[in-house]
Order: structure tokens, then sequence, then C-alpha cells
């Protein structure tokens, strides 16, 4: 019985890793992303501050319903301060530019051939979402599939907290 317990911990610990370092989570400050999209078009998270961001980690075996779901908040809401980032995993640019194409997608993504983002945000599985607020900070984790009301209902919450405080500041230093 000891050794099938030493089994399982050997086990997990390969899985998991064997550091001290945490997942990205709620509240953190995400690493920055910089490098360029499937276009050619330069990308950096900083940039993106002042909008709501998805940012969706995905790979073309799995992740085609959500990546179809995030299209309408695209086309929707860009004007409005929010904008999708894809980061596939794994595939080749010449494949993620065709998966583009199919599927008519118009967010920006970018390919992590070498896994160096996935490494650095500690993604587990596919898809994984972060929602990250105007000043770039995690509100929201998606570990797996999320319906498109669902993921509707997580974005609106963060432009209502950014209006919230927007109104208190604009309250505490108008006088």
């Amino acid at each position: 019985m000891k050794l099938v317990s030493i089994i399982v911990m050997a086990s997990l610990l390969g899985i998991t890793g064997c550091n001290n370092e945490q997942r990205i989570r709620i509240g953190d400050t995400p690493p920055e992303i910089s490098g360029n999209d499937i276009y050619g078009r330069h990308i950096s998270l900083s940039k993106l501050k002042g909008k709501v961001v998805i940012l969706c980690f995905w790979t073309t075996s799995c992740c085609g319903d959500i990546l179809n779901r995030l299209q309408p908040f695209q086309s929707e809401s860009n004007d409005k301060g929010l904008t999708v980032l894809a980061v596939n995993v794994g595939n080749s640019k010449e494949t993620v530019e065709s998966y583009a194409k199919d599927y008519a997608l118009t967010f920006t993504l970018l390919t992590d051939e070498k896994s160096k983002i996935f490494n650095q945000y500690q993604v587990v599985g596919f898809p994984t979402l972060f929602i990250l607020d105007k000043n770039g900070i995690v509100r929201e984790k998606i570990m797996g599939d999320i319906q498109t009301d669902n993921l509707l209902k997580l974005v609106v919450k963060q432009f209502k907290i950014q209006k919230e405080m927007e109104t208190n500041y604009s309250k505490k230093h108008t006088h």
C-alpha cells in the first residue's frame, strides 16, 4: 500500500510540476504577451489597457466552438472597449491562418508553437479563458468551455464594475 501511495504521489508531481509557482489567479497581473499576430501586426497585452480583454488559449484539435462564440464579442463590442485575443498553442502559423479564414475569425490570433506563452500562463487545459479588466488585471478565469450567455454575463459585469469605479471616482474628485 505504501508503494502505491509513493507511485501516485510521484505521478502527481510529474503532472503538476514540482515548482512553487502559483498558477495565475483572479486579481493577478498576468505576464506580458508581445509579438506579431498571424497577419504580421504587432500586438502587446500592455497596449490593450483601457479595454476589457478576453484572452483565450486554444488549439485546433478541440476549441472551434469557443472561437465561434467569441467572434460576435469582437464584432459587436470592439467599439465599446472590448477586445478578444486568442493564443493558439502548438499549431503552425499557416494552420491558424487557414483556420481563421475557414471560420471567418476577425479577432487577434497569435501562435504559440513552442508553448512559451502557454507555459508562462501555466495553462493546464483547453480552452482556458481569462477576462482582464481595463487595468489589465485578471478578473475571471474559465477553464473549459463556456456558453455565450454566461460569458456575456461575465463581460458585462466587468463593464459595470468599471463604470461604478469611474462614477465613484468622479463623485469624490469633483468637489
